[in-house]
């Protein structure tokens, strides 16, 4: 994965899971789905120069939206502009769901409406409340799931996420204004994806510091439809993920070929 952890606390939970003579032994070569540019998740670990060689940037994984089956059915809120706020599976997306919510509630006239996806693993509990409090909202629409994301976020006019590896894949695929509120605990992985996905001007980021003031929220939401897309950056190889792993592949599928076509001699006492 492109990011994994800040090296001061990777180290040592390396160093206890014996990764690093895993990565001497075991294998290879070593592909990271990412590019330098955003982050190089194993720089500050000592490393030696026969693992180092092994790495290769593949660039991100492009997805798209799935045009096999029925079309998705789709909530009423998409037939107009509107916002898609998505907390991935949802299981540490909370506070993300309650400061947007507080913005719609603080700010009624917030220019788009906003799809809520809570996701499946929240909280029993919390998806009641945020259902009722979402109901009480004429502009604000929320649902648990949706077996296709990627029809949501190609139809979003922006996207509110955390910025977990795969939200991140659909937001550059689909070429979509981003605003990323980056968990920071227990670790950094999508603080340091947003940080510098943010200096390279692919998405913005919003910490969120405890207060979830919902007159910052609502400021963030109406200044997202007006930032620039993410293909105004130029990030070389940001989207080759998928190509490139095929040519890295394509070798090894060969050689297990050719040790396929090897005759066996047989071995008699």
């Amino acid at each position: 994965r492109d990011v994994m952890d800040e090296p001061k606390l990777l180290a040592p939970e390396w160093q206890r899971k014996k990764v690093l003579p895993a990565l001497r032994d075991l294998y290879d070569e070593i592909w990271i789905y990412g590019l330098p540019q955003i982050c190089e998740p194993l720089d500050g670990i000592t490393l030696p120069a026969s693992v180092r060689k092994k790495i290769t940037y593949t660039g991100y994984l492009a997805r798209e939206v799935s045009t096999g089956g029925a079309p998705p059915r789709l909530p009423e809120i998409t037939k107009k502009p509107y916002i898609l706020v998505t907390t991935g599976g949802g299981g540490d997306g909370e506070e993300l769901i309650d400061w947007v919510l507080r913005a719609y509630e603080h700010d009624p006239l917030l220019p788009y409406p906003a799809l809520l996806v809570l996701g499946p693993f929240m909280q029993p509990e919390k998806q009641t409340e945020f259902m009722n409090r979402a109901a009480r909202l004429k502009r604000v629409d929320a649902i648990t799931f949706h077996n296709n994301l990627e029809a949501l976020v190609a139809g979003a006019s922006g996207v509110v996420a955390m910025g977990g590896y795969n939200t991140f894949c659909e937001v550059l695929s689909l070429d979509k204004r981003a605003l990323i509120i980056p968990r920071t605990k227990p670790r950094l992985e999508q603080f340091i994806r947003a940080s510098s996905a943010a200096n390279l001007g692919l998405v913005s980021m919003l910490l969120e510091d405890g207060a979830r003031d919902p007159a910052v929220m609502a400021d963030a939401l109406r200044a997202l439809p007006r930032q620039p897309l993410p293909s105004k950056a130029v990030v070389p190889g940001l989207l080759e993920g998928l190509p490139n792993v095929a040519k890295l592949v394509e070798p090894w599928v060969h050689k297990v070929d050719d040790e396929a076509d090897e005759p066996r001699v047989a071995r008699i006492g």
